[in-house]
């Protein structure tokens, strides 16, 4: 959909279908700037940032301090039954590079580059459901979004902060990691302006999936079925599919299809590597007159480095800091659009220091 008018369609008053419904859109939210406009009608790329976190989450270290809910297949543990309740505590602190803050539509000028500061602290408990094949985990996410060139007009909107929470029930075979692991998950996100200090859009996500993992040995033999094959797998593959329905407010809702590939590779017990790619269709809600429609990919790659418990004097001492790792990464997102001025590309590089503790 053609956004910007012409001279000729301004002389002649036929303007362009996206310039009326931008008119429109602007007009019913005269609350909000503009900008922030632009950057919260398309969620792709909030989700993106989402799906970014959950790579450095999902590693496949040894330590099992990650959440158990994640959009990644091969996160460690994530078709497995608990065994008891546990709780565990996240936190991530990220920097990186943001090739285009401002979300500037590829067909025009490019983006702004900036550097991007975005600290996360989570905390999980998953249980089993009595004696049942379920496992429910609950899930709390902070996180706050803050770019170095947030003085320039056209990126301070991405200067935000987010509260994530979720409830997920999921299917879990006691007998086998491997098997096909259904869930169904309900996560609300709040979002705030910087420092909490008012909320301006509220997110609703329900969720129905599926994930399925394969796993091997260093000899790309598959690992024999078992409740727990985290120690015997140095190769795994998974993919996560799931539906989902957005109730938003502001609108439009949405509906929206996910594919999510994973690879991971265990180099040794200070390094590995992950791979992943989130490929998403997205279709909004009729809303002011017209219809968008997205798709959207982003393939990422992470190479985790765990610090070794001797850097700490003893294994106990290295879990009481959270198993500190350094988690490197690259991202690419690209989002299409029928409406031009929501399609865009953006490359992130960068790095996090992540800590987790399980009780």
């Amino acid at each position: 959909m053609k956004l910007w008018p012409t001279p000729g369609e301004e002389r002649s008053g036929r303007l362009p279908r996206g310039f009326i419904a931008l008119a429109a859109l602007s007009s019913a939210v005269l609350v909000a700037p503009i900008d922030r406009v632009f950057a919260q009608h398309s969620d792709a790329h909030s989700d993106g940032d989402s799906a970014r976190i959950d790579a450095m989450f999902g590693t496949p270290d040894r330590y099992g301090t990650t959440p158990q809910d994640n959009i990644f297949a091969t996160t460690p543990g994530l078709e497995q039954q608990a065994r008891r309740s546990q709780f565990t505590i996240n936190g991530l602190l990220p920097m990186f590079y943001n090739s285009n803050a401002n979300l500037a539509p590829v067909t025009g000028p490019a983006g702004i580059n900036s550097a991007e500061f975005s600290p996360i602290l989570g905390a999980s408990w998953s249980t089993p459901v009595f004696d049942l094949p379920l496992r429910f985990t609950a899930n709390a996410r902070a996180e706050v979004d803050r770019f170095t060139q947030a003085w320039q007009p056209a990126v301070s909107f991405a200067n935000f902060d987010k509260i994530a929470l979720s409830g997920r029930l999921q299917y879990v075979d006691p007998t086998d990691d491997q098997a096909f692991s259904p869930y169904f998950a309900y996560a609300p996100r709040f979002d705030f302006d910087p420092f909490f200090r008012e909320r301006f859009a509220t997110r609703q996500d329900l969720n129905l999936g599926v994930n399925k993992t394969y796993n091997f040995d260093a000899s790309l033999k598959r690992v024999p079925f078992s409740p727990n094959t985290l120690s015997e797998t140095i190769w795994s593959l998974g993919m996560t599919m799931f539906a989902q329905r957005r109730f938003r407010d502001p609108e439009p809702s949405s509906w929206a299809f996910y594919a999510i590939p994973s690879a991971t590779y265990v180099i040794n017990e200070q390094w590995n590597v992950s791979l992943g790619a989130e490929l998403m269709f997205r279709t909004f809600d009729p809303y002011l007159g017209f219809t968008e429609n997205e798709w959207f990919l982003e393939p990422i790659a992470t190479l985790e480095f765990v610090l070794p418990s001797a850097w700490f004097g003893s294994d106990r001492n290295a879990t009481l800091f959270g198993r500190p790792a350094i988690d490197l990464q690259m991202a690419y997102e690209r989002n299409w659009s029928n409406i031009e001025a929501f399609s865009f590309a953006v490359w992130h590089v960068g790095a996090a220091l992540k800590l987790g503790w399980r009780f």
